[in-house]
């Protein structure tokens, strides 16, 4: 059996990785406005987080198909593995392949960032294998949005900043917190959309313990988060005044406000997942260059 290479890179889900290059761009402008950049920890970080999010979409489709979770109709998956087109073993021998080499780098943040990045990158690993692994995966409970607000919201930054500029001032927490928000509301508007199919599956998502409508009724909470966290920490002068410049994506927030309650055919709501996505990228790309152009208020 042979995979054409574009196959693995749907397996890796392209659309997803800005999750990942986000936060280590927005932690990196810190670092910058504080005249922490430094270009060697800044490629190694954003390369290890690009890595381990492509290795996290394919421990995803490998323990799902494993678990017969995916079908061949399943939507927003590869469908490399139930469809035939890779083996589940090559599948899980990749993701373990951009682990090590995203370990690799570690190693040499380490080195740079010294035992507090060794500390917060043993957490970080754990908490990547407990997601998808394990007899209880955390993806499967409605933890995840939690999980991911905190360790790609606001982890991810703090790495990117230490690593760079030695450490990280409590602001740079506060700062991340926006962030937090749509990341955790790309992987709640995908189990709102994946509702039915998850309760077949067996799984406990938020959707599923609060009921379709309390999944939208936090999702929107997530999208309103987002802006609202903005004027605290420009008031606080803990980012600058220009970083109201992400206040430029709300039109494409409001859609989503509307578009993810407006069907539960999964095929309907995929848009709303992918849309999330781009706002995440488009508000964390303004708000980055929010702080690297702005002084504070």
């Amino acid at each position: 059996m042979s995979a054409t290479p574009g196959e693995w890179v749907r397996l890796a889900r392209p659309v997803t990785l800005t999750a990942a290059a986000v936060p280590v761009l927005f932690g990196t402008a810190l670092a910058l406005r504080d005249g922490g950049f430094s270009a060697g920890p800044f490629v190694a970080m954003l390369a290890a987080s690009l890595l381990i999010q492509a290795a996290t979409n394919m421990f995803n489709e490998y323990y799902d198909a494993e678990r017969g979770l995916d079908t061949v109709d399943s939507v927003g998956k590869s469908g490399s593995i139930v469809g035939g087109k890779l083996r589940a073993r090559s599948v899980l021998l990749a993701a373990l392949g951009l682990y090590a080499v995203a370990f690799v780098l570690g190693l040499y943040l380490v080195a740079v960032g010294g035992l507090v990045i060794l500390a917060l990158g043993l957490v970080s690993a754990l908490a990547g294998y407990l997601y998808t692994g394990g007899p209880r995966p955390i993806s499967s409970t409605p933890a995840s949005e939690a999980t991911v607000f905190v360790f790609m919201g606001v982890l991810i930054v703090a790495i990117s900043y230490a690593v760079q500029a030695g450490g990280f001032p409590p602001g740079v927490l506060l700062a991340a917190l926006p962030l937090g928000c749509p990341v955790a509301a790309i992987l709640l508007a995908n189990n709102i959309r994946d509702l039915d199919e998850d309760v077949r599956g067996g799984r406990r998502t938020l959707p599923i313990v609060l009921g379709r409508r309390g999944g939208i009724a936090v999702y929107r909470g997530l999208l309103a988060g987002t802006y609202v966290l903005l004027a605290p920490l420009v008031l606080s002068g803990v980012v600058p005044v220009t970083t109201l410049v992400a206040l430029l994506s709300l039109p494409l927030a409001l859609r989503l406000w509307r578009g993810v309650a407006s069907s539960t055919v999964p095929a309907r709501l995929a848009p709303v997942v992918k849309g999330t996505s781009g706002l995440h990228a488009v508000f964390g790309l303004l708000y980055a260059a929010g702080v690297v152009i702005g002084v504070p208020l």
